[in-house]
């Protein structure tokens, strides 16, 4: 409760009232170290509804100081709810920044890397990030040794991502078993070959919760962690 401190000649004056109204004051445990100096805002509420029912009308009383203590609790009270409801939107914000981050973990997401993590199948998938028109467009998908296990012709195509995917099986459509796959694009314009940048699907097995001052962050298996504006693509 808001409480706020006056003169003891005031005090006085407002005892008198306080013992006319039935105003509660603070039990004499409390006040009998010292003489009492707060009031609550519901006391003052009787005592200014008293004091305006009492006064002499030819003679009345200044109501400068109660209006003033009255206003000083308006603003107290406004403060403290204020700060309640604040405290409030904070919680559910940081609930619901838990509740998000939990529900990104276990989901798969299109990140830039090499480095592609065979699913439950055994295949990968990914993206190749064209910055411009190609004429031609291959993938090629090594083992971890080097050795090349798989060559995508993904044709010509204009600038952006261009997707691809492999099942993880030879030639024969035996399962090569690997867990994980290092996959580069080359691009032609024309006569003019050149690598591109490639992006892979991986699973997301962490995520930060975030807060004003750090951003999201995910940590995607055979990548590693990236932010959160580094995703392309969620698979749900």
């Amino acid at each position: 409760m808001a409480t706020s401190n006056i003169s003891t000649q005031a005090q006085q004056s407002l005892d008198a009232l306080l013992s006319k109204i039935g105003a509660k004051k603070l039990s004499d445990a409390q006040s009998s170290s010292a003489p009492k100096t707060t009031l609550g805002q519901e006391d003052f509420l009787k005592l200014m509804t008293a004091q305006m029912s009492n006064q002499d009308p030819f003679q009345p009383q200044s109501n400068t100081e109660m209006i003033a203590q009255m206003a000083q609790f308006s603003t107290v009270t406004g403060i403290q709810q204020l700060n309640m409801t604040m405290s409030s939107v904070q919680s559910e914000i940081a609930q619901n920044r838990i509740a998000t981050a939990a529900s990104f973990v276990g989901r798969t997401v299109l990140v830039p890397g090499s480095t592609a993590l065979a699913d439950s199948t055994g295949g990968i998938s990914g993206a190749v990030d064209l910055p411009s028109s190609a004429t031609g467009l291959t993938v090629q998908i090594s083992r971890s040794t080097g050795e090349l296990v798989k060559t995508i012709d993904l044709g010509a195509n204009p600038s952006g991502l261009v997707g691809f995917s492999w099942d993880g099986k030879d030639a024969g459509g035996n399962p090569i078993g690997d867990n994980s796959y290092t996959v580069k694009a080359i691009m032609t314009s024309g006569t003019t070959q050149s690598a591109a940048a490639t992006d892979v699907y991986g699973p997301i097995t962490e995520a930060s919760i975030p807060t004003a001052n750090e951003p999201q962050t995910f940590t995607v298996g055979g990548i590693g962690k990236v932010n959160l504006t580094d995703v392309k693509s969620i698979k749900f």
